[in-house]
């Protein structure tokens, strides 16, 4: 066994001997599993999935395909482990278990893709953007600016329908750096990388915002990918590599400035994801949790530094709006945000809004899940857009930009497709 492989197994079996005994077989995170929601088999549940890790560690089941699929179908939510009263963390148990197969099988091709394309460094992944960019004219259709794109060619893993937000011509962070007055206060932006190459107006919106508020932003150019995608395919190093590149450029601000997010996932990875990564470097360690005491939704620093009195000044009066929000697994499970994008979309919407049945279901996005496992993603997706569809909302909010792409998919699918979606901080620099 070489060196990678069995770090790999010891790190999986570190985690089962950790976790495993705290889970007593309740049951109550099949509550709450999407996927046990559509297919309720034992294997996709996180008890099973745990089971099916000491299965692996103890060598009653062998690193299989087979065996890989239960562990792999699993959007990795979070719902199990918020759900879970004796504190289990599945989600541990599955991504290290993830990263074994990786160890001993290799990463599935598409899997595989992903991690070379988000795990480079910015040069190489900003000259990959332009040249998507460039050829997306080829590949698709035009439709309105605010509805995506459409298949023209076949392409694997996407389906005829799927929406396809375009690439933006020019990444956010290629054209601003610093955005507002000598001698305002600064915060520093990571954007991630849907707002950086595909919806750059997220960023966009939040600098309007903040510049109105007097706050200046600071985009520093040498953030990358955040690692998520490369975590949940069980890509260990391209992790490790992400963290150390965005903690430098990160650092390179004033330690005492706020790090804003519009991205849940880069926020999770910011605050918990890279002090699990890290959590026996001793050299990281400190870094890592000065980040982590940094970083902040930016509804949060809205609500909390800024105040929702202020906003409201700058609001006044104007058109009310219908609208309702979607909870994102990785701000409501993980990191328990859930006020404080309400708060925000209340103002900016001028109105109370209105509570869909199961704000806090998953949308079926998952990262890459919804490449790896369309049909599955596509009846998780449909449970949400008739939630949504009850509402009669006018638009849904949420501040996830993976999960904007998944709704606005959905609801192009529906009989209903004049719903709008948009990030909280869309809404809020639109009521401006």
């Amino acid at each position: 066994m070489n060196k990678d492989k069995k770090a790999a197994l010891d790190n999986l079996k570190k985690v089962v001997k950790e976790e495993l005994y705290k889970c007593i077989r309740c049951g109550e995170c099949r509550t709450v599993c999407p996927i046990f929601k559509e297919s309720p088999a034992e294997r996709y549940t996180a008890r099973g999935k745990m089971q099916i890790a000491q299965a692996l560690v103890d060598g009653r089941l062998e690193f299989t395909a087979h065996v890989r699929e239960a562990l792999d179908n699993c959007l990795l939510c979070t719902g199990c482990a918020s759900q879970c009263g004796s504190g289990a963390r599945a989600d541990r148990v599955i991504m290290a278990a993830r990263q074994a197969f990786a160890e001993e099988l290799g990463l599935p091709a598409i899997k595989k893709a992903i991690s070379l394309a988000l795990g480079q460094g910015q040069g190489l992944l900003g000259a990959e953007a332009r040249m998507g960019a460039l050829l997306q004219p080829l590949f698709f259709k035009g439709v309105p600016q605010d509805s995506g794109l459409y298949r023209r060619f076949a392409m694997p893993f996407v389906d005829d329908k799927q929406y396809i937000p375009k690439v933006a011509t020019t990444p956010f962070r290629s054209r601003v750096s610093f955005a507002g007055e000598k001698g305002w206060p600064v915060v520093t932006f990571f954007t991630g990388c849907m707002t950086n190459y595909v919806m750059t107006e997220i960023g966009d919106s939040l600098v309007k915002v903040l510049n109105a508020l007097h706050i200046a932003v600071r985009v520093p150019s040498a953030q990358g990918c955040c690692g998520m995608p490369m975590l949940i395919s069980g890509d260990r190093e391209a992790v490790k590599k992400a963290a150390r590149r965005n903690v430098e450029a990160l650092e390179a601000s004033n330690p005492n400035e706020p790090v804003l997010v519009v991205c849940p996932s880069g926020g999770h990875m910011l605050r918990h994801g890279y002090l699990e990564l890290f959590a026996d470097d001793a050299s990281m360690r400190g870094r890592l949790e000065s980040l982590a005491s940094r970083t902040m939704d930016v509804t949060e620093f809205l609500v909390h530094r800024v105040g929702v009195e202020r906003l409201e000044q700058l609001v006044g009066k104007g058109r009310t709006r219908a609208v309702t929000y979607h909870d994102p697994c990785h701000l409501r499970k993980a990191q328990k945000v859930t006020q404080e994008p309400r708060e925000i979309l209340a103002v900016a919407a001028r109105s109370e809004i209105k509570e869909m049945r199961h704000p806090e279901a998953c949308c079926g996005m998952g990262g890459t899940y919804f490449l790896t496992h369309l049909d599955m993603s596509k009846k998780i997706q449909s449970r949400k857009i008739e939630d949504i569809m009850e509402t009669c909302a006018d638009c849904v909010a949420t501040t996830c930009p993976g999960c904007i792409m998944q709704l606005r998919d959905g609801i192009r699918r529906s009989k209903d497709s004049d719903v709008a979606v948009k990030h909280v901080i869309q809404m809020l620099a639109e009521a401006f």
